[in-house]
């Protein structure tokens, strides 16, 4: 295999993964969102500690997932700022929106677990 061939493999294997990445993203996202409504649906329904515990669970499971996902972001962010004068001013635009973004959502994400947990608790 010459180095041509090589760096093309590579770059399609990149590009699968990357592919693959999206999908699972997505094939989660739909998960999390499945269990929480069948949790919600069941909460006034099943009288069991379990029930707590699931969702507390699934909660920090999801937080971990959230927070693998900014870091993605921000490494593809860094590496972008690296890359040269544009790189650097599309930084300074995400910067601008990614970071009140992520602190409204984890102010959001923390009250609706509180509450969540409050609820399943009482």
């Amino acid at each position: 295999m010459n180095d041509q061939s090589r760096e093309q493999w590579l770059k399609d294997i990149q590009d699968y993964f990357r592919d693959v990445q999206s999908y699972n993203t997505t094939v989660i996202t739909v998960g999390y969102a499945t269990f929480f409504g069948l949790l919600f649906f069941l909460q006034d329904k099943v009288h069991s500690q379990l029930l707590f515990w699931a969702g507390l669970f699934v909660a920090l499971s999801a937080s971990i997932f959230v927070a693998f996902e900014l870091i993605n972001n921000i490494k593809l962010a860094l590496f972008q700022r690296k890359s040269g004068a544009e790189g650097k001013r599309f930084f300074r635009f995400w910067a601008c929106f990614f970071i009140p973004s992520v602190l409204l959502a984890a102010a959001g994400g923390s009250l609706l677990v509180w509450l969540f947990l409050c609820k399943l608790v009482a």
